[in-house]
């Protein structure tokens, strides 16, 4: 069937309901988890005397509607029955669809000179089928234009139908509250790294996203990190046709302290969301972070040797504030411009906890692990085996300057290590720590035997 442009010749949009609900003029307190988010906002509700249905719009359209709270400033005011009514979408094929039964015109291209059927609208498969006034029937496969007297009834937006019970009329403010999907937020973390490689600075963004369906002006936002258990379902993912670019705010400041097990992060004033919007707000900044540098070998992780910058998230080396989880880029300063030197991911990080980010692989340095003698010394009663092996590390170093390497061993089973060069430490049950120091553009080499079973 010829793909036909729909005009309307009146357009008479219904909303259904004999009542409805007012936002006030302050913006919504949004709070936003990793994916979702608890909106509160103060609605003045329309009630008449005894039941009445009221309409309560301006809602997002990933609410969940079995959330929803209000807590009316009257006691007398109950809601006796919630409806939820999603948005609609218009198309040609619908609306035809919702014509059936109904007149329209329909204008058929026939030479120099269009033609223009009216009548009832009979069905709309392989063809329109069209019943004039005077009875003939018409079946029209290609046509060119269809016009409606009027556009049917739809929903724009969400809506929730509420059957409310009063014992007056009159105007009753309360708050109303819902979880809505599609509003999250994330936090990514700079550090420079300085030419000494001792101190770093560190700035972070909080970016918010919003496809939740609707805009919160001037909101309060508080952001939430931490583990919430949940059972529900995840919100559904609210499709939408592009990704806003990322907008760069003013720096805002930002409250942070405990609330019950989490930590909650409050902007000390609103930001608008807009619907289809990712917002970046500046989060933290540390200018002089005390940070080491250090080498390790594990061979259970990676064949190569990693760098890790360790620091303290305290005071004393320059931050001390509950750090939510994100990503980290970490960028070195050269002489006369940056290098970005890695990427890591930082955990949920309360202050006075030590943090280790692992940028990436020394390329200068190199390590091999090679198992040099395994031998059974020993079997008990019930067959169980005594294995005696030795293993080498080989260590070299094609820098100019000396270097220290950790080496990490993990071992299995009941073990004991019987000869060591140079001395290990401890660290638990299952793992041991060489200090390993190798000169510039030279070699050094960790040797072990231990025994273990199983």
């Amino acid at each position: 069937m010829k793909r036909a442009s729909l005009f309307v010749v009146l357009v008479a949009l219904m909303v259904g309901g004999v009542g409805g609900s007012q936002q006030s003029a302050v913006g919504p307190n949004v709070t936003i988890y990793s994916d979702l988010a608890l909106i509160e906002e103060l609605r003045v509700l329309t009630v008449s005397q005894g039941e009445g249905v009221h309409l309560v719009e301006d809602l997002p359209e990933a609410i969940w509607p079995n959330s929803v709270v209000f807590r009316p400033s009257e006691p007398s005011v109950r809601i006796l029955e919630q409806e939820f009514l999603p948005a609609q979408t218009i198309s040609s094929s619908g609306l035809l669809e919702s014509y059936i039964g109904r007149e329209v015109e329909v204008t058929v291209a026939r030479g120099l000179v269009p033609k223009t059927y009216r009548g009832t609208l009979l069905s709309i498969e392989d063809g329109l089928v069209l019943q004039e006034s005077f009875g003939k029937v018409q079946l029209i496969r290609e046509y060119s234009e269809i016009a409606l007297a009027k556009l049917p009834d739809y929903r724009k937006e969400p809506a929730l139908s509420w059957r409310v019970q009063s014992d007056s009329a009159r105007d009753i403010q309360g708050h109303l509250s819902y979880l809505t999907g599609g509003l999250g937020w994330s936090a990514y973390y700079t550090t420079i790294l300085n030419e000494a490689e001792n101190q770093m600075a560190l700035s972070s963004w909080v970016t918010l996203s919003n496809h939740s369906g609707r805009e919160y002006k001037d909101a309060r936002l508080t952001l939430i990190a931490g583990e919430l258990r949940r059972v529900t379902p995840p919100p559904p993912v609210i499709p939408y046709e592009a990704r806003a670019e990322l907008a760069p705010a003013p720096a805002k400041d930002i409250e942070t302290r405990p609330t019950f097990e989490y930590h909650e992060y409050k902007l000390s004033r609103p930001a608008t969301l807009k619907d289809k919007q990712t917002l970046q707000l500046s989060f933290l900044k540390s200018d002089a972070i005390t940070v080491s540098k250090h080498y390790v070998y594990e061979a259970t992780v990676s064949p190569q040797v990693r760098i890790e910058i360790r620091f303290t998230n305290d005071e004393a080396s320059g931050l001390g504030v509950a750090l939510p989880a994100g990503t980290v880029r970490l960028y070195k300063e050269a002489a006369d411009s940056l290098q970005l030197i890695g990427e890591d991911t930082l955990a949920h990080t309360p202050k006075n906890e030590k943090i280790t980010l692992a940028p990436g692989m020394a390329f200068d340095l190199k390590a091999e692990r090679v198992l040099k003698d395994r031998q059974v010394i020993d079997r008990d009663q019930y067959g169980r085996e005594t294995y005696r092996e030795t293993y080498e590390i080989s260590l070299r170093n094609q820098k100019s300057t000396d270097v220290l390497i950790e080496v990490r061993e993990r071992l299995q089973g009941t073990w004991k290590i019987v000869s060591a060069e140079p001395n290990y430490e401890k660290l638990d049950a299952n793992t041991v720590l060489f200090q390993a120091p190798v000169k510039a553009e030279g070699a050094a080499i960790v040797t072990y035997t231990v025994e273990w079973k199983y």
